[in-house]
């Protein structure tokens, strides 16, 4: 029980703060869980978490509160336009996880935009210079999920700091995983290796990235409850 209530605590300072900033209306309200990370690098937890703006609408943004002040940027997903009934009734979109993406002071953070019947659908944000600013390319950044007969696909980190590893699992004859690595530069995803590799498709893959939870299993340091 105080659990529950220390983040009720939470959820009502961060809207309260906003509130009397003038930055919100008083109909806004957080869309899925805080997470608590050091995304600015200054060695102290932030709190993140998405707000939208006044329900059943598309106004959302991103929001961190640090030892400094508020950070704030707007999150336009998609999903507005092609599903609107689900961002009125769905978990979308939401702070997912931070997880060290870039191998940089500060971690990463993962929104998840929208989802389809098996996949998950996120772009990546981080604090550059005391601005929120999105990973370069076009929405949605990174998909993972998948199930057996459309395939799977996963996103982690390589072992190799600031590398990111997507792999797919495709079931098509002949049934394959196509591992691609990125490195992540300048809020940049630059394409530096792919490999195909012939697979069974009803052997599970044993590569690190097809691990759970998804996205980032291996480097995430905090993750919305499923």
């Amino acid at each position: 029980m105080r659990v529950v209530a220390a983040a009720l605590v939470v959820l009502a300072a961060v809207g309260s703060t906003l509130a009397a900033n003038g930055s919100e209306s008083p109909d806004s309200r957080t869309r899925g869980p805080v997470l608590h990370g050091d995304v600015d690098g200054d060695g102290r937890l932030d709190l993140t978490v998405v707000e939208q703006r006044a329900p059943r609408t598309c106004r959302f943004r991103l929001v961190v509160r640090t030892d400094d002040g508020y950070l704030t940027a707007p999150v336009r997903p998609e999903i507005c336009q092609s599903k609107p009934s689900e961002v009125y009734s769905g978990p979308d979109p939401h702070v997912d996880v931070l997880a060290d993406v870039d191998g940089r002071t500060g971690l990463e953070i993962v929104v998840q935009l929208g989802h389809g019947a098996h996949t998950e659908f996120a772009d990546i944000w981080a604090v550059r210079n005391g601005r929120l600013r999105r990973f370069s390319g076009p929405e949605p950044q990174i998909s993972y999920g998948g199930s057996v007969g459309t395939g799977s696909r996963v996103v982690d980190c390589a072992r190799r700091p600031g590398v990111v590893l997507m792999s797919t699992l495709i079931y098509q004859t002949p049934s394959r995983i196509v591992r691609v690595w990125y490195r992540t530069s300048e809020l940049r995803f630059q394409r530096i290796r792919t490999r195909s590799i012939p697979w069974r498709a009803t052997k599970s893959p044993t590569y690190q990235e097809f691990s759970d939870p998804q996205p980032f299993p291996t480097c995430a340091k905090a993750r919305a409850p499923r």
